[in-house]
Formats: C-alpha cells, sequence, structure tokens
C-alpha cells in the first residue's frame, strides 16, 4: 500500500499564505507612496500589524521584498490589462480604460524606483523585475501589432515605441499638478492626443 509522502514541518506553502499577501500589499503600496529608501522591515511589520519577525520569515532583507512586491504588482497589472485589451470594444476604448485604471492610483513611476533600489539588487532579482515589467509591454506590443494590420493605426509607427510611448504617458499624472482637472478629462484629453499622434497619415493625409 503506497503512502502518500508526509509533509515536511517548518514554513507553509508561501503561495497560500495570507499572511505573506498582506506584506506584499502593504509593502508595494510603501514602495509607491515612499519610495524605496523610505521603506524599512520595521515599518511594513508596523503597517501589517505583525511583527519584525513575521516579516523576516518570508523575506530575508528588503531588496527580496522589493523585488516580489514588484513581481507581484506587475502580475496584477499584466493580468487586468491583458483582461482589458482581449475585450471587443475598440482599441482607443481599452487604452481609456487602462489609462483610467492606472491613473487612478498616485504613485511614484516605476523608473524611479528601479533606480532607488539599483544599489541592493543583484542581477537576478533585477532580471526577475524586468521579465516581469516585459510581459505588461508585450501585451502592450501585441495589441498594437494588431491594430496595424487591421489599418487602425499608421504602419510606419514600432509597435514597441508605441507601447513604451503609451507607458510613459500613464506617469505624467504623478508629476504635474493636475487636481483641477477631473480625472476623467485628464485621460480623455491625454488619449486623445496619443491616438491622433498613432493615427495621423493612416489614410494617405
Amino acid at each position: 500500500m503506497n503512502q502518500q509522502p508526509k509533509r515536511k514541518p517548518g514554513r507553509p506553502r508561501l503561495e497560500q499564505s495570507e499572511t505573506k499577501i498582506n506584506i506584499l500589499r502593504t509593502s508595494s503600496m510603501l514602495f509607491m507612496e515612499i519610495g524605496y529608501d523610505k521603506v524599512s522591515l520595521e515599518l511594513v511589520a508596523k503597517k501589517c500589524s505583525i511583527t519584525k519577525a513575521s516579516v523576516y520569515y518570508y523575506f530575508s532583507n528588503k531588496s527580496n521584498l522589493f523585488t516580489e512586491c514588484l513581481t507581484y504588482v506587475m502580475g496584477i497589472a499584466y493580468n487586468a490589462t491583458s483582461t482589458i485589451l482581449k475585450s471587443s470594444i475598440p482599441l482607443k476604448q481599452r487604452l481609456e480604460q487602462i489609462a483610467f485604471k492606472q491613473m487612478s492610483n498616485s504613485h511614484l513611476d516605476f523608473e524611479t524606483m528601479m533606480r532607488d533600489a539599483a544599489k541592493d539588487l543583484d542581477e537576478d532579482q533585477t532580471r526577475q523585475i524586468r521579465e516581469a515589467e516585459g510581459k505588461l509591454e508585450q501585451a502592450l506590443i501585441e495589441a498594437f501589432e494588431e491594430a496595424i494590420e487591421r489599418g487602425e493605426i499608421n504602419p510606419k509607427h514600432q509597435p514597441i515605441i508605441l507601447a513604451h510611448l503609451f507607458t510613459a504617458i500613464l506617469t505624467m499624472k504623478n508629476h504635474l499638478n493636475l487636481k483641477p482637472i477631473p480625472l476623467e478629462d485628464i485621460v480623455a484629453q491625454t488619449i486623445d492626443i496619443f491616438w491622433e499622434g498613432a493615427i495621423q497619415q493612416t489614410n494617405g493625409q
């Protein structure tokens, strides 16, 4: 009679840990709100209402926590973006939905956080983060490629450049004082300008 192997005692499976998810969510917000340098494992523990030892149980140091936070956030962003991009509405409306979702949250831009964390990240951690970033970028590239094939976007534009440009303009709200302008108007005008540039001369104008 075959017996199931006994599970080793000790650390629980990480993907099943509610505590770890709570740490990731809380830390992600802290990194995006106050930046890499101001976040400490002590602060994370305080915000999560747990002990510092509990944080160290899952994350050996801040760079490890930062790496998992960014890949976690990128994964959520990828799933949300992919769901929107796969919908049947016109691409411009899909981009508006993505922009509204992104601009609804005020936070530091990705490259600022990466620059501040660079001194602590090793090559493998940097690779993991960049791979997560690249997956999100690829979803946008494929959407622009399909739009070009449909004749919706000027074929002279490179999909990778469109993807980078679109991602960059989503951080505009974080750098400018646009508080007097309703978010709906910011998104609408931003996407209008981007879209007009993307489709320019598609009809030989």
